[in-house]
């Protein structure tokens, strides 16, 4: 399904006159919008909207990469220190795309249960996989157990009998010159487990940060879509 989104459109003047709206005047980030706010754009903009949940370890980096992608990491301190996630946070992240010759507005809500929180009370887990659209799991390229760890979540949480399968995506985090990962494992990982694997470079100032995650917003509009896509198509033919 590669091709349907156009992967560097928001650098382009029209992707630059959309994503303005997008931005907090008072900070260097993009605006992080309440439940009742959205960005203004033109009513001709087609929104769509997703459920994503997180999983992984705890430490391997799901709620800073939330901050990365959501274009507000630079508000809360520049540092990549946070805290345990407690219960479930919820981030709305609106992401314009451009497919084909059509520009769609995203809006992503981002689950992210705290991994004890997620493991000792069931009635969270239910709650953040009910009607999930997207599964992302995390891994650290600074701890070779988080990828391993990776393989019951992915038989456990990843259905595969289900015709409207929710979308799959794993993220490693801290990736540098120097990692206890190497790129082999990664390849090796990816064909013994059918998966595909981001690699989210660590933050760095400057306005080259949208280039880092926007690949990564990117390739979930894009399976998003093309999932949809794929299960209207499948509708018609079963009518």
């Amino acid at each position: 399904y590669k091709g349907n989104v156009q992967s560097e459109w928001q650098s382009t003047a029209e992707g630059q006159s959309i994503m303005q709206h997008f931005y907090n005047a008072k900070s260097s980030g993009r605006k992080l919008f309440g439940i009742l706010e959205q960005p203004v754009v033109h009513a001709s903009v087609e929104e769509v909207r997703y459920k994503i949940v997180l999983l992984g370890k705890s430490g391997v980096g799901k709620t800073w990469t939330v901050a990365r992608l959501a274009g507000v990491a630079g508000n809360i301190g520049g540092s990549c220190q946070t805290f345990e996630t407690v219960g479930i946070r919820i981030t709305d992240i609106y992401w314009p795309v451009k497919i084909r010759d059509k520009i769609i507005l995203f809006k992503l809500t981002v689950w992210d249960p705290g991994s004890h929180s997620f493991k000792k009370y069931s009635h969270i887990a239910l709650t953040c996989q009910d009607k999930a659209d997207m599964q992302i799991l995390f891994f650290s390229y600074n701890d070779a157990s988080s990828l391993n760890d990776l393989v019951p979540l992915i038989n456990k949480y990843v259905k595969k009998d289900d015709d409207n399968l929710p979308g799959l995506l794993i993220i490693g985090t801290r990736h540098l010159s120097k990692t206890e990962i190497s790129k082999s494992e990664v390849q090796e990982f990816q064909i013994k487990n059918n998966v595909s694997i981001m690699s989210l470079p660590v933050v760095t100032s400057g306005s080259n940060e949208l280039s880092k995650v926007s690949p990564i917003l990117n390739a979930i509009c894009e399976q998003l879509w093309y999932r949809d896509q794929q299960y209207i198509m499948s509708q018609n033919v079963n009518v």
